[in-house]
């Protein structure tokens, strides 16, 4: 490497005396002035830093070579970030001690010339050292910043494998308790009044959605539900039967459904899976615009584009909140109060599982889920389904 302004033998020898001269001038000013904590375990560190910043400064005068600088720089970094001074602080102390060399050099008896010459190679050799130094700085909290993000992750990942074997666990032993009170419910009602019929009809339908709910918690744990027998089917008679099905309740809400469904779209999964899904996406719609007063909206669309099968599904709802959105397809995180948070990681699962993806785009006009799957003929083409059975 070559030093930008170059000096003759004399202005070096020159140079190198002045700073010789006033090295403890220097140290002792940067001391003073330089903001340095006093709980900060490398405290003693500092000074003898400071003294090798200087001494480092002489050498980068005689030989311009940046082997010194980094293995400097490397060190100090390094303890400014387990001291946890924050990159700002850390450049002002740098750019204090060339402030304090500017200072004394200016109160030198030599001419303006030399000290404008001095000062280019001072600021030469600063520029040098904060480009390393913040290098290094910010590479070691970048490692810090992953390390954690790593830790988090795999904390985050044991802790939903728990999770998912708790809510297995619980789930098997609420099923099996219902099935019993579904049975006994079913030779009560034939025993029944005419008049309780509709008491009845709510108990089943209360026990359905707990039922629904388990389901659920059985996805979420991979323990039933993902591996069921595929096939090719028509998903767009699925998306018609699903909305057939819900009629019931957007009529009761009042919420205006439009499709534009594409007809003979077949895909390769499971026909019940998919029900979950657009069963999951749809309440949320329904939940999200019954508290609403202006006019409620969903909208359905379903086309093929790009050997791709696209299921858009919208409403014109509140906007999901930016910190959500992000994680809005993790388990346990829910838009509602009272939400459970599985539907959606569930839909994510199924999705996935069918070779396809899910988004979700959120604005103040409208919230709208799109999905993409491959598509295939009633043929298997261009998918290969046998490959796909075996998965």
């Amino acid at each position: 490497m070559k030093m930008k302004i170059e000096l003759t033998n004399n202005e070096t020898k020159q140079l190198i005396d002045l700073f010789d001269r006033y090295h403890d001038t220097i140290l002792s000013e940067w001391l003073k002035l330089a903001s340095i904590s006093e709980d900060d375990p490398y405290r003693d560190e500092v000074t003898i830093n400071g003294g090798h910043t200087i001494r480092l400064i002489v050498a980068y005068i005689r030989d311009p070579e940046t082997d010194l600088i980094v293995q400097l720089t490397k060190k100090v970094a390094r303890e400014r970030v387990e001291a946890n001074v924050g990159i700002g602080e850390f450049i002002s102390n740098i750019n204090l001690g060339r402030s304090i060399i500017y200072r004394v050099f200016s109160k030198m008896d030599i001419s303006e010339s030399y000290q404008m010459k001095y000062l280019l190679v001072v600021n030469d050799f600063f520029d040098l050292y904060m480009f390393h130094a913040i290098t290094e700085y910010t590479n070691v909290k970048d490692s810090i910043i992953q390390n954690k993000n790593l830790f988090i992750q795999e904390m985050h990942s044991d802790r939903l494998s728990i999770l998912g074997q708790i809510a297995a666990s619980f789930a098997h032993e609420f099923r099996n308790p219902l099935t019993s009170i579904k049975g006994f419910i079913q030779m009560i009602e034939k025993e029944a009044k005419p008049g309780t019929r509709t008491y009845f009809n709510i108990i089943k339908q209360e026990l359905e959605n707990l039922e629904g709910k388990i389901t659920q918690f059985l996805y979420l744990s991979k323990m039933k539900g993902l591996d069921d027998e595929s096939e090719i089917f028509p998903i767009d008679k699925v998306v018609r039967r699903m909305l057939e099905f819900l009629y019931p309740r957007f009529l009761d809400e009042n919420i205006n459904v439009y499709h534009e469904l594409e007809k003979d779209l077949h895909m390769f999964g499971v026909e019940e899976q998919m029900k979950q899904v657009l069963l999951n996406i749809l309440n949320n719609a329904v939940e999200e615009l019954s508290n609403m007063d202006d006019d409620r909206m969903v909208n359905v669309k379903l086309y093929e584009l790009d050997g791709l099968i696209h299921l858009n599904i919208s409403n014109n709802g509140p906007i999901i909140p930016a910190h959500l959105l992000e994680d809005i397809f993790e388990p346990f995180i829910s838009t509602k109060q009272l939400g459970t948070g599985l539907g959606l990681s569930v839909c994510k699962q199924i999705v996935e599982k069918h070779k396809g993806s899910i988004q979700v785009h959120s604005t103040i006009e409208e919230t709208t889920f799109l999905m993409t799957f491959p598509v295939v003929t009633k043929k298997g083409d261009p998918y290969d389904n046998d490959s796909l059975q075996r998965q």
